[in-house]
């Protein structure tokens, strides 16, 4: 079996949404990790916590930024109230500044899905108050509770023109409530024996592995090394693609999946380039693109964030996958370098005819951020609404999300976070949104797949959640399950498209003669297998992250054959959101319910 769906869940209850008893999914991420990008595990056990909310649940965030939304970042008397509340702690928030976008609040499409956008939050930075006697920690997890107990019972506040004058401050309650940490995302590739906790699939990563002959039986998703990626040749050549004008003229254009994740990096599938000069080349036409725009709009708002205080935070500067290496003296790949790539050629071998716009905001180490990933689906959906029927370009039909995270709060909070917000007006235009389930093995709901529970209104689709499914059929042993897993797809053992300059540290057991011949010298020698070299272009790679990418290439595939009957009224070209979401519906529901 490679693809099937699961039948929505029919209500269920409270209980349903309560996953207090799941395993917890990720406990912990290296240390160097969370340095380089600011974060912290919020621990239970250990966290503060307030009179009227309920336990967190463990996850990971960062420590130096809240996401707030921009209505209320742009309200001068609450973010008052806010520094005045947070004067207790030792912290000040730094409001980022204008709206990045002043086109978001005067759009020429849909006024109302330009206001919800202007509504979308951003990270703010947390700053040590000037003037404060004692050293502060910076956490935004005091933060946001220190704010939280004065919206519930308010805060004695010296008054800043007496020494003994106390105010009483108390935030609006449902503004405050609107105010979230920003999590640290991880991708959903295998990075890890699928036995342990944590690690991106559940703990252990590259060099984890004890036994020389191999993985045993329990982290059977790993190989040489306990690399969870493999080098293989693959003996066909790319799937045929029609050209541009006969795609127009079947099925009035082309479908187009996003793909938020890390970018991509040189390969003939891809129609993508290396670049003498630097980066990477492709063409407008080909099958993988991207909005230059769009990253420039997550550069930006991640400059202002580290600018006004967010230090640790890691700008997302090109469009490409990059670094291949964060510690260059060791020189070992990046856990996710590749990802987008090899999910570019999973959509490359199920729907050729689509196109890929490739979005970056995944770094090479498996990490995103909240923030950059709202700004992204926030701009998306901007270029979505302003789509016309002569810019083809401009339309985008499915977005695949192989990424996520576990939240520290019950679902009913989550369905008022900004990442939800941001996708549903991507569903609200007609979008299929598909996103993995995770790789931790737990039934603990794993967002933004988890969305998938949400009720939508009729007409429109939901969020479809992917597990993964060995190549036999059986589902993986690493994969999250539960009833906010929505469909299942294979995602063990793909085989896909990776960089062709990707060439790390790792060399071959063996090695004759010791000393290769040079580059393109011949004979080039004889060797085991080197388990970094992937200039043949294509490797072996497992996790939900590939499900996912696979639903939405099916669901590309099902938009053209709904398409293509002359004179079908689901042509991808009939403009209007309205049609958009006919077709999404369609497409959904003509896909079949199961793909042997």
């Amino acid at each position: 079996m490679k693809w099937y769906f699961q039948p929505r869940p029919d209500g269920g209850g409270a209980a349903r949404d309560n996953d207090d008893d799941s395993p917890p999914g990720l406990l912990d991420l290296p240390a160097s990790l969370l340095e380089r990008h600011g974060g912290r595990v919020l621990n239970p056990a250990r966290a503060v916590v307030v009179h009227g909310y309920p336990r967190p649940r463990p996850t990971v965030y960062r420590a130096r930024t809240l996401l707030v939304p921009d209505d209320l970042q742009q309200d001068n008397g609450f973010i008052t109230d806010v520094n005045e509340v947070l004067r207790l702690a030792g912290m000040r928030l730094v409001p980022p500044g204008g709206i990045v976008d002043a086109d978001l609040a005067a759009g020429d499409g849909d006024q109302q899905v330009f206001e919800e956008l202007g509504r979308l939050p951003r990270p703010a930075a947390l700053v040590p108050l000037a003037g404060y006697g004692h050293p502060v920690e910076i956490d935004a997890w005091t933060a946001l509770q220190t704010l939280r107990a004065a919206a519930v019972q308010g805060e004695q506040v010296a008054d800043e023109g007496s020494t003994d004058a106390k105010r009483l401050i108390i935030i609006d309650k449902a503004s405050v409530d609107r105010i979230e940490l920003e999590h640290l995302l991880i991708g959903s590739p295998i990075t890890g024996s699928p036995v342990d906790e944590g690690g991106g699939g559940i703990t252990g990563g590259p060099g984890s592995g004890g036994d020389a002959s191999g993985p045993s039986t329990t982290s059977s998703y790993l190989f040489s090394g306990g690399d969870p990626r493999t080098p293989v040749a693959v003996l066909v050549k790319p799937p045929s693609r029609r050209r541009d004008a006969t795609c127009a003229s079947r099925y009035g254009r082309r479908p187009v999946i996003a793909v938020l994740d890390t970018g991509v990096r040189a390969h003939e599938w891809l129609d993508v380039g290396v670049n003498p000069a630097g980066g990477y080349t492709m063409s407008p036409t080909g099958f993988v693109t991207w909005d230059e725009r769009i990253q420039d709009h997550i550069r930006e708002e991640s400059e202002r964030a580290r600018t006004n205080g967010d230090k640790p935070r890691q700008v997302i500067e090109n469009a490409w996958d990059e670094p291949i290496a964060d510690s260059p003296l060791i020189g070992e790949l990046n856990e996710a370098l590749g990802h987008g790539t090899f999910i570019a050629g999973i959509v490359r071998q199920v729907a050729p005819e689509a196109r890929v716009l490739a979005v970056r905001v995944m770094h090479s180490d498996d990490i995103l951020y909240e923030g950059d990933i709202i700004c992204a689906l926030g701009h998306l959906a901007k270029r979505i609404a302003r789509a016309r029927p002569g810019d083809p370009a401009a339309h985008v039909d499915v977005v695949s999300l192989s990424l996520g995270y576990f939240s520290e709060s019950a679902h009913d909070k989550v369905v008022t976070s900004g990442l939800w917000q941001a996708i549903k007006v991507l569903l609200s235009l007609g979008v299929v949104v598909v996103a993995a389930a995770g790789n931790y093995a737990t039934t603990r709901k794993f967002y933004p797949a988890a969305f998938a529970l949400e009720p939508v209104p009729a007409g429109q689709v939901p969020v479809i959640s992917v597990g993964a499914l060995n190549p036999n059929g059986t589902k993986a042993v690493f994969t999250n399950d539960g009833h906010w897993v929505t469909a299942w797809a294979v995602g063990a053992c793909v085989v896909s498209t990776y960089p062709i300059d990707a060439d790390a540290s790792r060399t071959p057991q063996l090695r004759i003669p010791v000393n290769r011949m040079s580059s393109g010298q011949w004979p080039p020698g004889r060797e085991a297998l080197d388990p970094n070299d992937y200039s043949a272009g294509f490797a072996l790679w497992s996790g939900t992250s590939f499900s996912a990418p696979y639903g939405a290439a099916l669901i590309a595939k099902s938009l053209l054959k709904g398409a293509k009957p002359v004179g079908s009224a689901l042509k991808l070209d009939n403009p209007g959101t309205g049609e958009k979401r006919r077709r999404a519906v369609a497409a959904c529901s003509n896909l079949p319910r199961r793909i042997p």
